[in-house]
């Protein structure tokens, strides 16, 4: 008698439609489905597997395939135990292949571009560990080994000195003209959690930065505050001021993803928060009114990431 329940799914579609085929082939990868007896898949029941399975078999039969799901189902011919089996070495062998492309970057050299390609790693390894159903502790292991790489220091880069806001307070904060994701967000970060009263200066590209105590720059070649390492302007500032608890590492991803161009890895709001960012820097051509702007619209961005705004109460 079988206590596992389980979701089978299983479709059809005329030769003709080869593209629709892969494309549902791919999402039943994608939600961790494991073939079994040629053209059934299982997956575990739970009411997130039950939406997506219904959804793609009414789209196979609104393309003129055929498709069936059969809920809380049991196989007579098969355990529990071997098909929980089929989902742990189906998982397995995706760990081993990503396993082997980590150590393949931590053998190279220490360099920003490995710090961002472990990035993008870990990122595959949180999609795999979503549907690792009846882990043997392989996704474990490999986010240990993660954890461990990222939090070793790269030879050659800084450490990020820590920094006292009490003393930059009504302070000129300097940066380059033209100001985009990284200045935008990090002129926000400092309004609102470590100069209440600052005033931002925007330099062309030629001008030199300007000295005194009342300067401090930020965002630009040897700035007060800027890059160091894989950590951007806004990611060191956060550092610095010791702000983790106040910005949430998932907002300080997107920004970091939108102001290195790399989307393909990111949380799945930057394409929208990308897009509304734009538009904002569209709509103010002014240096200063896209600031001000930009304020609001970080204050947002912020306010999605509250335990409040998530659970809608």
């Amino acid at each position: 008698m079988s206590n596992k329940k389980w979701f089978f799914f299983s479709f059809s579609v005329p030769a003709r439609l080869q593209g629709f085929r892969v494309k549902i082939w791919r999402k039943l990868n994608a939600m961790g489905a494991v073939q079994i007896k040629n053209s059934v898949y299982v997956l575990p029941v739970n009411e997130q597997i039950q939406e997506q399975l219904v959804w793609m078999g009414k789209e196979t039969d609104e393309q003129g395939g055929e498709s069936l799901v059969i809920a809380n189902g049991a196989l007579l011919n098969m355990t529990d135990s071997q098909i929980a089996a089929s989902f742990t070495k189906a998982r397995d062998e995706d760990f081993r292949d990503l396993g082997e492309e980590i150590r393949a970057v931590l053998a190279g050299a220490d360099s920003q571009e490995r710090v961002i390609t472990l990035r993008k790693l870990e990122k595959r390894l949180d999609t795999l560990r979503a549907i690792d159903f009846f882990p043997s502790g392989k996704g474990a292991s490999l986010q240990k080994m993660l954890d461990e790489a990222q939090q070793a220091p790269v030879e050659g880069h800084a450490v990020v000195p820590q920094a006292d806001a009490a003393l930059y307070c009504q302070k000129n904060w300097v940066t380059r003209a033209n100001p985009y994701v990284d200045r935008l967000a990090s002129f926000w970060l400092v309004k609102r959690f470590i100069d209440p009263a600052p005033r931002i200066v925007f330099l062309q590209e030629s001008a030199p930065v300007p000295a005194g105590p009342d300067i401090v720059s930020f965002d630009m070649a040897k700035a007060d505050f800027t890059h160091v390492g894989g950590l951007i302007t806004f990611e060191v500032l956060v550092v610095a001021f010791g702000l983790a608890a106040q910005v949430p590492q998932r907002m300080c991803e997107v920004i970091k993803a939108i102001d290195l161009e790399e989307l393909d890895a990111a949380p799945v709001e930057t394409h929208g928060v990308k897009r509304m960012l734009d538009g904002l820097v569209a709509a103010n051509t002014d240096d200063y009114a896209r600031t001000e702007q930009a304020l609001a619209f970080f204050d947002t961005l912020l306010a999605s990431y509250t335990p409040t705004a998530l659970t809608g109460a």
